[in-house]
């Protein structure tokens, strides 16, 4: 074996392999580096914890309490004029817990006075709660603790245990419950919106049998003759001339046009730029109102998840109204680690349906409408197929056309390997059907049921051209702008709260709002809002 294979060998061991190992001398705070017990050191001003027992003639004599005539020792372990609810509820014994919370043995215990602060000489790091335990003992007079004196939650009263140390455990992390009104309205809402979306899919699924099965019965007869395909608009183009000439005799005889003016046309010539691009596919569209409900729901919810994100960050810092005013993270029980934990998790949610929706967004409205026929429908949907020009790509090296592939790959898996775009059917003043895609006015065929262009021969000759030079009569020019449509490029030029919605819906716009959310919510406000602006 060469000495690259004994390379590859070693690295796949170093890559695999696990070793344990653990500290022999070096216990931290007791033994050093050398295995050396680490000298005793003093400890001044040490903060005992308070003796708790059942009955206060239990205390130790230097702690039995002593108040003044007018006063009484209350739980708090202080002397009060009077023993309100609220300070019998500071009990010291108590270690913060209440209700259900609150162990049985503890309920009714109460403190002693309380121990000075004491000054161990020899305090062992790695042992201090018992040191601190000794002195406090020793300062309270107390001998042989370790038969009488025990520990709260470990040691309760009872036998020779007469008090206990309020040493008190570290309190359990605050967590919700998951039934907290804001969820329970989080869960209706959302719950709401995902029964809506599925019963929307099964009766769009049932409603559009009979359009997919005669989309299926059109194209059993040949693979490439596709319903809204250009093989389909341009099919039979010998009988659709025929049919439009002789409707257009017909149509020029009802509008009084000579017989022999220049006649329209369905324009199936293949090369012709108004025939939509091969591999163009149409499908109609109608509206429902289920399916418009259901749109109008995906919006309305996706505010509203932007919105919790708000008041989130409200309350992070206090801001929110009526009595939560002024108090810190108290949708999450005063714990910032809580908040800031549920904050991350609903980010990262509104961050995925935003993030998809974009990538849906191209598709979503049609998905919410009914399938017909392109015939039959108020919409029709043109898909054209996106073709990549890639400059140079025969001179790509491997990684090239590595990264290449994959991005084509992506693009078809995100469907941004075509163009969607939904037109809405229109009628003439005479009641034609046509909708307008590219500037160019599709005109549907009676006899086809199929979407083409109109075009007029205006004549191959001098002779033609010089016959039409008094121009086109008034029936003339109104036949033809039915079929074509006004010579004139129409700009829609959106409203200012549709161009600011769409401008700011773009992936760029999103992604930039959901990090500033981020600033806004780790007390970087100040930072956000310069951002923001």
């Amino acid at each position: 074996m060469g000495f690259r294979g004994l390379a590859k060998q070693a690295a796949t061991f170093a890559l695999f392999a696990s070793v344990s190992a653990s500290q022999l001398w070096h216990d931290v705070n007791r033994y050093d580096a050398h295995g050396n017990e680490c000298l005793y050191r003093e400890k001044s001003d040490v903060v005992c914890s308070r003796l708790c027992v059942t009955d206060l003639s239990s205390c130790p004599t230097s702690l039995q309490p002593s108040c003044p005539d007018n006063q009484s020792f209350c739980a708090d372990g202080e002397c009060h004029d009077e023993c309100t609810d609220d300070i019998q509820a500071q009990n010291p014994c108590h270690c913060s817990r209440s209700g259900n919370k609150l162990p049985s043995e503890a309920q009714n215990l109460v403190p002693c006075l309380t121990i000075p602060n004491v000054t161990i000489q020899q305090f062992h790091a790695w042992n201090s709660e018992e040191d601190i335990r000794i002195a406090c003992g020793a300062e309270a007079n107390i001998t042989d603790q370790s038969k009488t004196v025990g520990v709260w939650d470990k040691n309760w009263i009872g036998g020779d245990i007469e008090a206990v140390w309020a040493e008190c455990p570290a309190a359990p992390t605050p967590n919700y419950k998951y039934n907290e009104s804001y969820w329970i309205a989080t869960y209706a809402v959302n719950g709401a919106l995902a029964l809506l979306i599925l019963v929307w899919s099964v009766y769009k699924g049932f409603a559009e049998q009979s359009v997919r099965a005669a989309t299926l019965n059109k194209t059993s007869g040949a693979e490439n003759h596709r319903p809204g395909s250009q093989e389909s608009i341009v099919a039979d183009s010998d009988s659709n001339i025929k049919g439009t000439n002789e409707k257009s005799t017909a149509e020029k005889a009802m509008l009084n046009l000579p017989s022999d003016s220049p006649a329209g046309s369905m324009n199936t010539d293949s090369n012709s730029a108004g025939v939509l691009a091969e591999g163009t596919n149409l499908s109609g569209y109608r509206n429902h109102i289920l399916g418009t409900v259901s749109v109008w729901s995906i919006g309305v919810c996706t505010l509203l998840w932007i919105c919790l994100l708000g008041v989130l960050t409200a309350d992070y810092y206090g801001k929110l109204p009526g009595w939560r005013y002024g108090k810190d993270f108290s949708l999450a029980f005063e714990s910032d680690y809580l908040l800031l934990a549920t904050f991350l998790i609903l980010w990262g949610i509104s961050f995925i349906i935003c993030v998809s929706l974009f990538i849906l967004k191209p598709y979503l409205r049609n998905y919410f409408r009914l399938l017909t026929l392109p015939a039959d429908g108020q919409y029709v949907c043109a898909v054209r197929p996106l073709n990549e020009i890639k400059v140079m790509e025969d001179n790509a090296n491997k990684l090239q056309r590595s990264i290449n592939t994959f991005s084509e790959r992506l693009r078809t898996r995100l469907g941004r390997d075509k163009e969607y775009t939904t037109c809405p059917i229109e009628k003439t003043s005479e009641g034609r059907i046509y909708f307008t895609y590219q500037c160019t006015r599709y005109v549907l065929d009676e006899q086809t049921q199929q979407y083409a262009p109109y075009e007029f021969d205006i004549g191959t000759s001098h002779r033609r051209l010089i016959q039409q030079a008094d121009g086109l009569s008034g029936a003339e020019v109104a036949y033809r702008l039915e079929l074509v449509g006004p010579n004139f490029i129409e700009v829609k030029v959106p409203s200012i709260p549709a161009a600011f919605v769409r401008e700011f819906v773009s992936f760029f716009y999103l992604y930039q709002l959901m990090i500033l959310w981020i600033y806004y919510v780790y007390a970087y406000w100040q930072v956000g809002l310069v951002d923001t602006g």
